[in-house]
């Protein structure tokens, strides 16, 4: 009997924490992809609505995407979604600069594992279309997988995990929509480029183009919060 209690204990707190990793991956998504704007109070009464989620799951979710840096905790108002200032955005792009640098010297060297030279051709294929300097919508959307393929390439867990910490919260929406023609074509022109040195094998030049791409978004975006 005892034993039968603490398997259906064990198998309920297993449930528990696979909603919490939903609900958090929801939460943080809505974040980063900007549809909570920067500084938005979040209400907990709603989240546990819209997030179908109990009142200690949604605690312990705003907690965990505080420790990311997506949610700020203050005493005594509640929980809102991070402002970041131009230095904290500069900081921020600065540490992912090397990170993703380092994950595409990395994928460079894998190249020939599995399906990653298919997978890359098909991205390949994708950012040569002519609408990807134009639909800006679409650019962001093929943007995420195009980043987040070239992590798993890398074959780096752990560098995965600390990227996934970095996120950057509501940065799609709310600057880059505001950037000028010109900037879209350039990006189009930079994912072509590591693609290009990842095909190649080439890891110096992957990470070169990878830190370039970056570093030039980063000081785009904190353009923007300082305008």
């Amino acid at each position: 009997m005892q034993t039968t209690t603490h398997q259906g204990g064990r198998t309920e707190r297993s449930t528990e924490i696979k909603t919490g990793t939903l609900v958090a991956d929801t939460l943080r998504q809505w974040i980063v992809n900007g549809e909570l704007a920067p500084g938005q109070r979040l209400i907990e009464a709603d989240l546990r609505k819209s997030l179908d989620a109990s009142r200690s799951t949604v605690r312990e979710v705003l907690i965990q995407l505080n420790g990311e840096g997506l949610v700020e905790l203050v005493h005594q108002r509640g929980a809102f979604v991070t402002r970041l200032s131009e230095k904290e955005l500069l900081d921020l792009f600065g540490v992912r600069e090397r990170l993703e640098g380092y994950a595409a010297w990395l994928a460079a060297k894998n190249v020939a594992v599995g399906q990653n030279r298919k997978w890359l051709k098909q991205q390949q294929k994708t950012w040569q279309q002519a609408d990807m300097s134009t639909n800006y919508p679409r650019h962001l959307q093929e943007n995420i997988p195009f980043h987040e393929g070239i992590l798993r390439m890398s074959g780096n867990d752990r560098l995965v995990s600390m990227l996934q910490r970095l996120q950057i919260p509501s940065i799609r929406q709310r600057f880059f929509d505001a950037f000028e023609p010109g900037h879209w074509k350039k990006s189009v022109e930079e994912h072509l480029g590591i693609i290009d040195a990842l095909l190649a094998g080439d890891s110096e030049r992957a990470e070169s183009a990878m830190r370039k791409h970056v570093r030039r978004t980063g000081k785009l975006a904190s353009q923007r919060v300082s305008t």
